[in-house]
């Protein structure tokens, strides 16, 4: 169960997030609203700390619901006539990660095979895997000829080897592309950072023709990253059915509280633009955020960050279903 007081209620003519968004596990798809949006927390950290990495991002899922209900409902666009978005809570966590990962992956599966469009918190970014695994088995129970691509939004390629059969938050996408659910040539590795990887990690990637666009690579160009995102959208809708976009916000480098705190990266209005881009594609029916450690941030700012890229995401979704109707 999510606390209760995590959905804000503001005063009268102020309404916020928390009374909008509906709580339960009713996962029927709304048929007055043109998009029914579910939101999903897999609060375990255990992954991170299989890979060395800070504890923390167990508080994570909480910590974002708790600054996005927040937030005003929009000044400027009736929303609530557009979308719909329905917070089902968090995985069951186990002991095990393998068991943790089994059931969030049955959760993803269910709620996508029934044509919304989700959400997902993490925890640590090796929830990626079973999230997007999960994924791709929903969406082919609705089209057996799915064809999923994947944008990664994070210095780490994330594609270490399993340590005695145990995933960790290092291994989610060599977990993806040896499922082969994500082919090599539907998969964007974006931002990935030249001190963040191995010689090894960075061949494996290429030798699955999985296209690799460095956070070094972008900085020298002379368009916005933003255009070099949206490019790669663009792309990707031409010949993909639908399109997931992961975040690990160790690509922010305004913000503390995750599990491996960078010291450059994307900055938060740059990661705002790239959340709204990924909203404003109906092609983008996956949307994940992962590795937000709100105890190793006093202020809470990456959670705070992290609830304004859910904010970006929504709103920019529901600007382009005004704009269709």
């Amino acid at each position: 169960m999510i606390p209760s007081e995590l959905f804000f209620k503001g005063r009268p003519g102020d309404p916020r997030l928390g009374e909008w968004v509906k709580v339960g596990t009713e996962l029927c798809v709304p048929k007055e609203k043109p998009e029914s949006i579910v939101l999903l927390g897999t609060p375990d950290d255990t992954g991170v700390i299989k890979n060395l990495g800070r504890a923390g991002a167990k508080e994570g899922p909480n910590s974002i619901r708790k600054h996005l209900y927040k937030m005003a409902q929009p000044m400027d666009l009736r929303w609530e006539t557009l979308i719909e978005l329905t917070d089902v809570g968090n995985t069951p966590i186990s002991k095990s990660i393998v068991e943790t990962h089994a059931q969030a992956q049955k959760l993803v599966t269910q709620i996508s095979a029934q044509g919304h469009t989700l959400i997902t918190l993490g925890g640590g970014h090796d929830v990626a895997a079973p999230h997007i695994m999960g994924f791709v088995e929903g969406r082919k129970q609705i089209n057996p000829r799915e064809k999923t691509a994947l944008i990664n939004i994070d210095p780490h390629l994330d594609v270490r080897e399993l340590e005695d059969g145990q995933p960790h938050s290092g291994t989610p996408f060599r977990q993806i592309l040896e499922s082969e659910a994500i082919a090599g040539e539907s998969f964007v590795e974006f931002g990935a950072r030249s001190n963040r990887n191995s010689r090894a990690h960075y061949d494996y990637v290429k030798k699955h023709n999985v296209l690799v666009m460095t956070w070094e690579s972008l900085k020298v160009r002379p368009e916005p990253i933003s255009e070099a995102f949206r490019h790669q959208l663009d792309r990707l809708s031409r010949t993909h059915h639908s399109i997931a976009v992961t975040l690990d916000l160790d690509s922010c480098s305004e913000a503390e509280g995750m599990s491996a705190a960078p010291v450059i990266g994307f900055s938060a209005a740059e990661l705002y633009t790239l959340a709204s881009l990924a909203g404003s594609q109906p092609k983008v029916k996956f949307f994940e955020i992962a590795e937000v450690a709100p105890a190793l941030d006093p202020y809470e700012r990456s959670s705070r960050i992290a609830a304004e890229l859910i904010y970006a995401f929504l709103r920019s979704r529901a600007m382009s279903l005004q704009t269709q109707t």
